[in-house]
């Protein structure tokens, strides 16, 4: 085939508990994500010119291009495990709607949608399994931003189970204008980890029991008491992370918390109508205010 175009879903983490550093450099996480109707398109191009060469562009100025965007990466590594490439090149544009550097997934998306653009390209028909785990050497987060729908992380987050799809929640998206390094987040959750000023590992633990058993007994009520992200504590935006939690809590929202390393919020509300009111509010504030839902699929070819 000479084109595809995909879809690369954003995540949240609902639950979100970090442990020790490993010796690769990674932690060790624990982790309920869930995909998001919000997504970046992603249009992928088959050149015979013989020139091998790998071109990006994209509609953000922001996004980087060339050998350092993360979709260049998974098309290499996808080259590296099948060879498929040859001398062929290939051209992608980005259209960006996921905010960058906002605890969402958007880069770990568009490697997940890469991976698939290139296994159709190419006709391969590789198993989903077999791209992730291909996925989990360009990011951690690729192998979900596959599979998609709401599924349990573990290990650096490559390790991937799925979970019972919960209720269509509208969810309201709360972000910072600027970028957050989630290695700066993650240095300062190390320092605080060793003075004692993150949470207790048991309590996270009983909590995600809790979450892992209303969602597996369809009991959804118990789900709002339970989200947790130990990195909130360590975020440079805290003050603004609480501010806009708690104009969501003020509007009527039944949970609120950020997502990943941070610093955009996430908002779980009932109904489109309550959506609107909660995006208002929080638009006096917050620099970025987006509506969608969740997804029960991941990337896909469209």
């Amino acid at each position: 085939m000479l084109g595809a175009k995909t879809i690369a879903r954003a995540k949240i983490n609902l639950f979100l508990q970090v442990g020790e550093r490993r010796d690769d450099g990674y932690h060790e996480i624990k982790s309920v994500m869930q995909a998001l109707e919000l997504s970046d398109e992603l249009y992928f191009r088959r050149t015979d010119a013989n020139t091998g060469k790998i071109q990006v562009r994209c509609n953000d100025p922001c996004v980087p291009a060339g050998e350092d965007n993360i979709v260049c990466k998974a098309i290499e590594a996808f080259e590296k495990h099948t060879g498929a490439m040859g001398s062929s090149g290939i051209d992608v544009l980005i259209n960006k709607r996921i905010p960058i550097g906002a605890g969402l997934g958007g880069g770990s998306a568009d490697a997940a949608a890469a991976l698939l653009a290139m296994n159709q390209i190419f006709e391969l028909e590789m198993p989903l399994d077999t791209l992730m785990s291909v996925g989990a050497r360009v990011g951690s987060d690729v192998p979900f931003c596959l599979k998609g729908g709401t599924a349990l992380a573990t290990g650096r987050g490559e390790e991937i189970r799925p979970l019972d799809p919960l209720p269509p929640f509208q969810v309201v998206l709360a972000a910072m204008a600027q970028e957050i390094s989630t290695a700066e987040v993650y240095r300062r959750f190390d320092s605080m980890a060793k003075e004692g000023k993150v949470p207790a590992a048991s309590e996270m633990e009983s909590e995600l029991e809790a979450l892992l058993a209303g969602i597996e007994k369809h009991e959804f009520e118990n789900i709002y008491p339970n989200l947790r992200n130990s990195l909130e504590s360590a975020t440079i935006a805290s003050a603004q992370v609480e501010e806009f939690k708690s104009i969501a809590m003020d509007s009527g929202a039944v949970a609120a918390m950020m997502t990943g390393s941070g610093s955009t919020v996430f908002v779980l509300v009932a109904d489109m109508e309550q959506a609107a009111e909660v995006a208002w509010e929080l638009g006096k504030t917050a620099p970025i205010t987006i509506i969608t839902s969740f997804a029960d699929k991941g990337a896909e070819v469209s």
